[in-house]
């Protein structure tokens, strides 16, 4: 999920008419991938490079935070060197802005009495995460309502087992990095066999994970062999479900499109993603591939056409919650009723998403029914140019800016909020395939 960066105020440019999209595209990467490198890159001794690295605000902010530990984190566009090794001790509280983030500090701050702390989001998920740790031996202290603030303590992880059920990426991420240097056998045992991306980077960095079914039991093992001494390496990511959604929406919405995504991630999300715009009519084809460093990736051959009217629900609502003003968009460009319903969190903060979606469509000649929890849009022929206000909300901006696109006449999007400091590169990728001019 995106995070959205504070209001402020920008000039406004007219939106560029694109007829259709059109040659090949890469996709801006993982931020959940990009924060398990770059902590991964921290314990290792020597230089790392991750290239398709994410930059939003949440990676960046985790990158400093490195930097207390002593690791030197260098941007240069979306690649990253990150200089690692012995970590210092971290001084006062540490924050966690993400699940992600949180297991990476639990792994790199276990035994070196870190304090950890996080967001109500993700309460579950840390509990689970420090639940794991203290499964192998380590003295994780909180309280017993809440796993925040964490007290790390200054017991490493011990060999053991621990009964995972379903495969977590974080859980690996917390456990593998806390053991790193730790003699013995750790083992995780899990129902799916599936690789993650944990496992990916720490293959990559040269250690050594054996996997294999469980003698005698159903699942997986996933086995441990401490210590180990992992080797700085160029990482290249998989890309972002977010930024992949983006791209392909602005290419739904522009009849005889053609477009060539690369690097598309292979995750849940992603896979979540091309089944609802198929549904739109949205024509799909993928093929397998692998970044450089062996991260499962998609190339997405996208055609699109006439779209179809959609209801989108329940699951997927909570899966792109911040997405919906860009299915919105998406739905009055198809033919029929798009519905859009349990996507009342919108309405919650300092601005009421779905009241300014609902505005800008009806400014741009889009017929829409209002909801408490959601929409209901009658697709039109042709969107309409118009000033569009987004709230200064960049989930609305990048949304309204996409309609532009596809709209007859002048589109002006006001207050479009910090679009590409929320989804960096996302609209220059789109600009780098967008074909101008008229239908």
């Amino acid at each position: 999920m995106a995070e959205v960066v504070e209001e402020r105020e920008e000039a406004v440019e007219p939106v560029q008419r694109v007829r259709k999209l059109e040659g090949s595209v890469d996709v801006p990467g993982s931020e959940p991938v990009s924060v398990q490198a770059l902590a991964l890159a921290a314990k290792v001794s020597g230089e790392s490079t991750i290239a398709r690295c994410a930059t939003t605000p949440g990676v960046r902010r985790f990158a400093e935070q490195l930097g207390q530990l002593g690791v030197s984190v260098t941007f240069d566009g979306e690649t990253v060197t990150v200089t690692g090794g012995d970590l210092q001790q971290p001084e006062g509280e540490i924050a966690a802005e993400s699940v992600e983030s949180y297991a990476a500090f639990a792994g790199l701050g276990i035994g070196r009495s870190a304090v950890l702390t996080g967001e109500e989001v993700f309460k579950a998920d840390a509990g689970r995460i420090l639940d794991v740790l203290n499964g192998f031996d380590a003295v994780v202290r909180h309280a017993e309502d809440t796993p925040f603030p964490a007290d790390l303590g200054k017991v490493f992880p011990k060999p053991g087992t621990y009964q995972l059920g379903q495969p977590d990426s974080n859980v690996k991420t917390a456990l593998f990095l806390g053991a790193l240097e730790q003699e013995g056998t750790f083992e995780l045992q899990q129902g799916l066999s599936g690789e993650d991306d944990l496992e990916v980077l720490f293959r990559r960095a040269k250690g050594k994970l054996e996997k294999g079914r469980i003698e005698d039991a159903d699942g997986y093992q996933i086995v441990y062999e401490g210590p180990q001494t992992l080797e700085g390496r160029d990482h290249e990511l998989p890309g972002d479900a977010t930024g992949t959604l983006f791209i392909l929406a602005a290419a739904a919405c522009r009849p005889k499109s053609e477009v060539e995504v690369l690097h598309a991630g292979s995750d849940w999300r992603t896979r979540r993603l091309i089944d609802l715009l198929r549904r739109l009519d949205l024509k799909i084809q993928i093929e397998k591939t692998r970044t450089g460093s062996g991260f499962s990736t998609r190339t997405l051959k996208v055609s699109s056409s006439d779209l179809r009217r959609i209801k989108i629900a329940d699951e997927y609502a909570e899966l792109f919650m911040d997405e919906a003003p860009t299915f919105a968009v998406v739905g009055a460009c198809a033919i029929g009723e798009t519905v859009i319903r349990d996507i009342a969190p919108l309405r919650e903060g300092d601005r009421d998403v779905i009241a300014l979606t609902v505005e800008g469509l009806r400014r741009m000649g889009v017929r829409v029914g209002e909801m408490p929890d959601g929409l209901v849009i009658q697709g039109v022929n042709a969107l309409q140019g118009s000033e569009v206000d987004a709230g200064g909300d960049p989930r609305v901006g990048i949304a309204f800016t996409i309609a532009g696109m596809a709209a007859e006449g002048e589109t002006r999007v006001l207050n479009p909020g910090p679009i590409e400091e929320t989804y960096p590169g996302v609209l220059s990728r789109i600009e780098s395939v967008a074909v101008a001019g008229r239908s």
